[in-house]
Formats: structure tokens, sequence, C-alpha cells
């Protein structure tokens, strides 16, 4: 006679068995729905079970090149499939404000998950009322009223920056100026939003920096190569994985130390800048809305705030200086304009009245990120069916693309729009543009809470540097727009490096 503990042993595995097997089937169900109804969408056509995969390069160096292929050849709509995801890639301005605005589109893509252990489950991965409570903390930190205080410290780190160009200026060397400028952005990020003063030489900084790229080139390889989104398949990758690990581990110490010597100054009753609002670290730590977020969540914000905006500043910036030194015709415009704002003492210290003036040089930045938007490509994930004025329903569990280098360039709304024209964006010349036509730092509820903090960084970096120096590519640097190699990891940068040459005025 079978006794009762082996009968109900029994019961409980072929209850779990029978569990999976529901889910199986339900999931099942749900992808061959998805492909079904995106079937008549224009697309690669795919493979069975791997799908678009092999239409993807092995150099990831080329993916730039192969999305704009997608989207030229496809869009403004097109479908994907890769493994047993599907993808629909949404380009038209009015389909993107129905899905960047709709409740059913509100969720970050699933994908952004291979990212958490590095990047750190931030704003920019989490949903629903996890995502509501993050940026209700967040949002007062970012206060018009604080960033105001920071046009100082960026200023104070431009003038070091353009001290440092100066020196590479004297010795006439060529030198890739992107690097250079992720370490002002990061020590600006880390004297701002996160009012600590750590050393621009401290080595674990240097650490840090140096493993943002690569951490973004690990992303973007996972995501390609959907059998490697599992950490414990990815374990597998020897030369991939120990590379990996030692970054998650860098990422890790950078942000302990950060939150570390801030509790340890608020322990020892430090005094915390005299304003209403307090900055980002500060305001957690020491208000009532700040401690919605736990110790995890904290550590897990500061992690994704450091990374995503050091990159993203990096690489604007970069672009800024590279299309001044491709359009000589544009640096001059904008040296111009800042000459006439600083008068005489070009190296003064820029004050946040200052900004309001700088009208081309803001214009200049819109257009640079226009044509090379640092965030390319981004997506959410469809929680129901959802219909778009295009007349295409985009089935629930589809995951939805944007390819912002396809908007960005639509002749329908930006005519000649391969031509490096600032004054596109001048009010007359703006008027009747749809609205997403348009949307570098995204749009909808969730758009990047960080764009007007990194607009006045990069203005105020720019009246620090343009003002004394002249910026030119190398004799066999790009003549256009054409000639600028691109590549994509999650942010956009210039394949090769932007390389420049640097004069002292």
């Amino acid at each position: 006679m079978i006794g009762v503990v082996p009968l109900l042993l029994l019961a409980a595995a072929v209850l779990a068995v029978a569990a999976l097997l529901v889910r199986y089937w339900g999931a099942l169900s749900e992808f061959r729905r998805a492909r079904r109804m995106t079937a008549k969408l224009p697309g690669p056509p795919p493979y069975p079970v791997i799908g678009n995969a092999l239409d993807l390069p092995y150099n990831m160096d080329d993916l730039y090149d192969t999305l704009s292929t997608f989207a030229s050849t496809y869009g403004p709509l097109y479908r994907a499939t890769l493994a047993h995801y599907t993808f629909v890639v949404v380009m038209d301005p009015e389909d993107m404000r129905v899905v960047m605005t709709s409740d059913k589109t509100a969720e970050k893509s699933s994908l952004y998950g291979v990212a958490e252990s590095l990047m750190g489950r931030g704003l920019a991965i989490v949903n629903g009322d996890e995502w509501r409570r993050h940026r209700k903390a967040i949002t007062p930190s970012l206060h018009l009223d604080i960033l105001r205080d920071f046009v100082q410290i960026f200023s104070k780190q431009g003038a070091a920056f353009a001290d440092t160009l100066g020196e590479l200026a004297d010795k006439g060397v060529m030198f890739d100026v992107t690097p250079l400028i992720g370490s002002c952005a990061n020590q600006a990020i880390c004297e701002t939003v996160m009012s600590s003063d750590v050393d621009k030489d401290d080595p674990l900084k240097r650490d840090f920096l140096d493993a943002v790229p690569k951490a973004f080139d690990h992303f973007m390889y996972r995501i390609f190569r959907p059998w490697f989104l599992s950490d414990w398949v990815y374990s597998f990758h020897r030369w991939q994985f120990p590379d990996y690990l030692q970054m998650k581990n860098t990422f890790n110490l950078f942000t302990q130390r950060l939150i570390g010597d801030k509790k340890e100054a608020l322990k020892k009753n430090e005094p915390l800048p005299q304003r209403k609002r307090q900055a980002f670290l500060d305001h957690v730590l020491s208000s009532e809305e700040g401690a919605a977020l736990n110790d995890a969540e904290l550590a897990e914000e500061v992690k994704t705030f450091v990374m995503l905006a050091s990159a993203s500043s990096m690489d604007a910036l970069s672009f800024f200086i590279y299309m001044l030194a491709i359009h000589q015709d544009v640096q001059d415009k904008v040296r111009q304009e800042l000459d006439d704002i600083l008068g005489e003492d070009r190296g003064r210290l820029v004050e946040h009245s200052d900004l309001a003036h700088m009208q081309y040089t803001e214009r200049v930045f819109k257009e640079t990120l226009r044509i090379f938007p640092i965030l390319p490509l981004f997506g959410r994930i469809a929680t129901d069916d959802l219909l778009l004025p295009s007349g295409v329903t985009i089935p629930r569990g589809c995951q939805v693309g944007f390819w912002l280098p396809y908007v960005h360039r639509n002749p329908q709304w930006f005519p000649e729009p391969d031509k490096f024209d600032p004054d596109r964006f001048l009010p007359e010349n703006s008027r009747g543009r749809h609205p997403f036509a348009y949307v570098p730092f995204s749009a909808g509820p969730r758009n990047c809470i960080g764009q007007r903090y990194a607009m006045m960084f990069l203005k105020t970096v720019a009246a620090a540097i343009v003002p004394r120096l002249r910026f030119e590519v190398p004799d066999d640097g790009p003549k256009c727009l054409e000639d600028v190699q691109l590549k994509m990891n999650l942010t956009m940068s210039v394949r090769g490096g932007a390389n420049i040459r640097v004069h002292r005025l």
C-alpha cells in the first residue's frame, strides 16, 4: 500500500508538470498569435526557429548599417523576428505618438532585463508601480532650481577640459576626443547629481569609465544573440563572460564608493548645500520622498544614472565637436555667438543667465542630435493589442522598436535631411513639424528624465571650449556627413573614434 507522503509528493510533481505545460502552451499560443498577426507586414524573410538571426552582422561594428538598411528597405513600419521574439519597428511620427503615449505600451522592452546586472535596475528599466515610485522619488532632485546651481560646476569642468585640450593643441597631435569628454562628463555627474567629489584621476573612476562602453557592447552582443540572454548560458562563453564579471564588479565598487562617501559625510553632519531642493543623492538620503527607495534600489539608481548620463553626454558632445571640426562655417558662427555673450573675458565662468542667449549653439546641438541620436534604438513591449493610426495592430507580447536615424531624416519633416543645417530649428522653420518627428530624448511619460540636465551641461561646456580653441579633422578625416562611419552599441558613437586636431586661439 502506498503511503500518504509518497502520494502527496507524486501529486505535487504532477501539479508542477501540469503548471509548466499550461504555461508553455500559453506562451506558445501567444507566440503563434503574434507571428500570425504580423506575418503580412513588410520585413526581412525569417528562417524557421532562428528568425532573422542570420541577417544580423557577426561584427557588431556593422550593426548600425544593417539596421539602417532594414529601415530604408522596409520602413516606415516593419516586422522582424529573432528566436521567440517578434519585433515591430515603428517609425511614422503619428504611429510613434500612439505607441509612446499608450498605457498598452508603457513598459520598457523585456530585453532590457539583460542589462540589469551591469547597469542596474533603475528608472530606465523598471516598469509599472515600481517605475512610478522611482520617478516620484527622483524628479524633485532634477528641478530647475537645482540645475541652475549646477551651471557653475559645469563651467568649472568645461574650463578644466579646455585646459586639457589646450595642452594637446600645444603638442600638435591628432587624438580621439571621446574619452576626454567622458572623463569631463563623469566628473560633472559625480559633483552635481551625486554631490560627490571623486578625484578625476582616481583609479576606480578610470576603471568605471573604461568599462562603460564595453558594458554596452556586451548588452548589444547578447540582445542580438538571444541564446545568451540567460546569465547561466552566458557563463559558458569563455572569452566574454570573465570580462563581463570584471565589469560588474567595477560598477558595483564605484557605486558603493559614491554612496558610502555620501553616507559618511552625512554621519559627520557635514552641511548640505543651502537650497530649497537637494541634488539626487543628498535628496534620497535626507528626505522623506527619497526614503521611498531602499538601499538596494538606491544603489541600482546610482549605477544607472551615472552610467547613462556619462555615456550619453560623452557621445553627444563628441558629435558636436566633430561637427564643428567638419563644418568650419558652423564653428565660426558658434564662436561668434559665444564671444558676443562672454565679451572680452573668454575664460570667465559661464552663468545660468548666459545659457538663454546661446540660441544658435543650442540649434547646433539639436541638429547634431537629429543626425546622430545618441540612443538610436529603444523599445517597449505591448501588454495588449494596440491599433495604430496606420491601420496596423501590434499584438500583445510584441517588442516595439523605434529607429530614430530613419525618423530624424524623414524628408517630409526635414527637407534635405542629409544636410547639416542648424537653422532648421528656428521657430519659423519648426512650425508645423510633427512633435514626434524629432525625439532625441524619447517622448511621452517615459521620456528621458535628464534631458534638461543634458542640454545645460552641453551648452555650458561648449561655452568653455569653443571661444578658446579651434577644432579640425585630420587631412584624411571625413569631409561631409556621409563620410562619418558610425558604431552602435546602446548609444551611438563614431567608429574608430572622433579623431581631431585642436589649435589655440
